[in-house]
C-alpha cells in the first residue's frame, strides 16, 4: 500500500476530493451539520491538514471496521472465559488437584491477583511499545499457560499457570479497549465498543455451554500417573479463543492514532487508505487526506537505539505516564473515574460470585425444612443436618448439571441489555447508562434481602448480571475516551489495578462478613454502587467526542 498520494496529482483533483468529502462526510463531533471538514492548515506537500477523527471519518464506515469490532469481541470473550472456566472447573478439579476449601480460594485469588499485575503491566507497554504486539503477547501467554495447565498433575504447578493465565487476561484487558477504541470514528464508537462489550456475555455463554458438553462425561483417558479428563479437556477448549484472536491479530494493523502519536505519519496514512480502500472498494489514491494535524496531540518519539537506553526508557516513560493520570488538569477525572470503577467491581465480583453460595445454603435449609420459608439472611450460622461428604468418596458427579445451567440462564440474561446499548449508546450517552446501571444495580443487590427461594435467587441473579451489563458498557466507552492517547492504555491499566484490589477486598469482605452479619455486605454492596453511580454524574461528557 502507497504511504502517500502520487507526485503529480493535480490541484483540481485534490480541489474535488477535498470537496467531496467535505460535503459527503460530517464533522465528527457534529455529525448533523454541514460545517466544513477540512481545516485551512496546510501540509507540507501542499495539501490539506485534518484532524484524526475527521480522517477517519473519510474512511467510510464498512468491512474493515466490522471486522476489527469482531475481532475486539473475541479477544473480550476470549478473556471472559478464561476468567469464568477457573471457577466452574474447581468442583470437578478438586478430587485430581487434592484441593480443600482453602485451596479453592487461594486458586481463585492467584487468577485475580494474576489478572491485576497484568492489567498494570500491559497497559503501561501498549503506550510504549504499541497496542498491537502487546496484546498478542499477551493473548498469547493466557493461551499457552491455560493449555499447560490442562496438563498439569499437581496443584501447585496448576495454581502458577493459572496465575499466568490470569496476566495475560488482564494484560490483555486495557489493550482491547484502547486499541479498537482508536479505529472507530466519534459518531460510531459508543456503539461499537458497546458490541465488543456484548460479547462478554457471549463469552460466559460459551464457557457455560463448554462445560455443559465435556466436565459431566466420562471422556478423555487416565492412568496411574497421568490423567486427562474431561474437566482438563474442557481447560483445553477453553484456550483456544485466546489462541485463535492473536492469530487473527497478526494481519491487523498497529493503531493508527498509536503511530501518530510516536511520530509515525506517513505509517498511519498507509493504515487508513488500507481501511477507505476495503470500506469503500475506491483507489487507495482517491482517498482525500493527505496529513494529519497533531496540534491538539501530545506526540512522543523514541530516540534510544542501544538495549540499556531502551530499558530505562520503559520504567521513565511508565513513570511519566502513570504520574500525568495525577496531573493538575487530570486528577479530578482520574479520582472519580477510579472511585466508580471500584464501586462496580466490589459489587461484581463481591455479590455476583457469591450467588452460588447463597443459593446453596438455601437448598441445604429447604432439604432439612421443607415447608419452611426464610431468606438468605436469616440462615446466618446455619448448619445443615447432613453430613457432608465429598463427591471423592463417593464416586458422585463432580458437578451438579443444574448449577451448570444455571450459569448459562444467568449468562443469557444481559444480552437484552448489551443489545440495547449497542443501539443507544451514541443516542443516550455514557453517562446515562452508567447511573443507570449502577443505581439498579444497588436496588437489585438489596432486593437478596426478599430471595427465599432457588428461584428467587436465580431471578435476582438474573436481574443483577443484566442492569450491571448497562453500567460496565458505558464504563468500558468512558475509560477509552477521557484520557489522550499517549496514556489511554496507561490510564486503563491503573485503573485495572484499583479494580483488582476491589475485586479481591469483595471476595474476603463478603466471605467474612456473610456468616458474621449477613446485611452488612449486601447494604455494603447496594450503597456503593448507588454512591458510584451518583458519583459518575461527576464525570465529563465523552460522547461523540473525538479521541485526543
Amino acid at each position: 500500500m502507497a504511504t502517500s498520494l502520487a507526485e503529480g496529482t493535480s490541484s483540481a483533483e485534490e480541489t474535488e476530493d477535498n470537496q467531496e468529502l467535505a460535503t459527503t462526510v460530517p464533522l465528527a463531533s457534529q455529525p448533523d451539520t454541514q460545517s466544513p471538514l477540512i481545516s485551512d492548515r496546510k501540509s507540507d506537500d501542499g495539501g490539506k491538514s485534518v484532524e484524526y477523527d475527521d480522517a477517519l471519518c473519510a474512511t467510510g464506515y464498512g468491512l474493515y471496521h466490522y471486522i476489527l469490532v469482531t475481532t475486539g469481541g473475541l479477544a473480550c470473550a476470549s478473556n471472559a472465559i478464561e476468567l469464568l472456566c477457573v471457577s466452574i472447573l474447581m468442583p470437578a478439579a478438586e478430587c485430581d488437584l487434592h484441593m480443600t476449601s482453602a485451596e479453592k480460594g487461594w486458586l481463585s485469588s492467584a487468577v485475580f491477583l494474576g489478572k491485576m499485575l497484568g492489567g498494570f503491566v500491559g497497559g503501561c507497554l501498549g503506550d510504549i511499545y504499541g497496542r498491537r504486539p502487546v496484546l498478542i503477547v499477551l493473548l498469547l501467554i493466557s493461551a499457552l499457560a491455560a493449555l499447560a495447565s490442562s496438563f498439569i498433575q499437581s496443584y501447585e504447578l496448576f495454581i502458577v499457570f493459572r496465575f499466568i493465565s490470569g496476566a495475560g487476561v488482564g494484560g490483555s484487558f486495557p489493550l482491547v479497549w484502547t486499541y479498537f477504541s482508536e479505529f472507530q470514528p466519534s459518531y460510531r464508537r459508543g456503539g461499537a465498543l458497546s458490541v465488543i462489550s456484548t460479547f462478554w456475555s457471549i463469552g460466559n455463554i460459551l464457557v457455560a455451554v463448554f462445560a455443559l458438553v465435556t466436565i459431566p462425561y466420562d471422556i478423555g483417558f487416565e492412568s496411574p500417573s497421568f490423567s486427562y479428563n474431561s474437566w482438563r479437556i474442557f481447560t483445553t477448549i477453553c484456550a483456544l479463543p485466546s489462541l485463535c484472536t492473536a492469530i487473527v491479530l497478526i494481519w491487523l494493523p498497529e493503531s493508527s492514532l498509536f503511530l501518530i502519536v510516536k511520530g509515525e505519519q506517513e505509517e498511519a496514512l498507509a493504515i487508513l487508505k488500507k481501511m477507505y480502500t476495503r470500506n469503500t472498494k475506491k483507489s487507495p489514491l482517491t482517498y482525500p487526506v493527505k496529513s494529519i494535524n497533531t496540534a491538539s496531540l501530545k506526540t512522543e518519539v523514541d530516540t534510544e537505539k542501544n538495549c540499556w537506553g531502551k530499558f530505562s526508557s520503559l520504567f521513565l516513560s511508565t513513570w511519566r505516564h502513570a504520574s500525568d493520570l495525577f496531573s493538575r488538569a487530570l486528577i479530578h477525572i482520574t479520582v472519580i473515574c477510579f472511585a466508580v470503577s471500584f464501586t462496580i467491581e466490589f459489587g461484581y465480583y463481591g455479590l455476583w460470585l457469591w450467588f452460588p453460595e447463597l443459593f446453596n445454603r438455601l437448598e441445604l435449609y429447604y432439604n432439612d425444612h421443607p415447608d419452611a420459608r426464610v431468606s438468605v439472611c436469616e440462615l446466618q450460622g446455619y448448619n445443615s443436618n447432613v453430613t457432608e461428604t465429598s463427591h471423592c468418596d463417593t464416586g458422585e458427579p463432580p458437578i451438579d448439571t443444574a448449577a451448570l445451567y444455571n450459569t448459562l440462564i444467568t449468562a443469557v440474561a444481559p444480552l437484552p441489555t448489551c443489545i440495547f446499548t449497542i443501539f443507544f449508546m451514541d443516542k443516550f450517552g455514557r453517562k446515562f447508562f452508567l447511573v443507570l446501571g449502577m443505581v439498579l444495580s444497588g436496588l437489585a443487590a438489596f432486593s437478596i434481602f426478599f430471595v427465599k427461594t432457588s428461584v428467587d435467587n436465580l431471578i435476582v441473579s438474573c436481574v443483577y448480571g443484566a442492569v450491571s451489563s448497562l453500567a460496565f458498557n458505558a464504563l468500558a466507552c468512558i475509560g477509552a475516551e477521557l484520557y489522550p492517547s499517549y496514556i489511554r492504555a496507561t490510564s486503563l491499566a491503573v485503573s485495572s489495578l484499583v479494580k483488582g484490589a476491589a475485586s479481591i477486598l469483595a471476595n474476603v469482605a463478603f466471605g467474612y462478613l456473610l456468616d458474621t452479619n449477613c446485611a452488612i455486605p449486601i447494604l455494603l454492596v447496594a450503597s456503593l454502587l448507588i454512591g458510584g453511580g451518583v458519583l459518575g454524574l461527576l464525570l465529563p461528557n465523552t460522547s461523540r467526542t473525538a479521541l485526543t
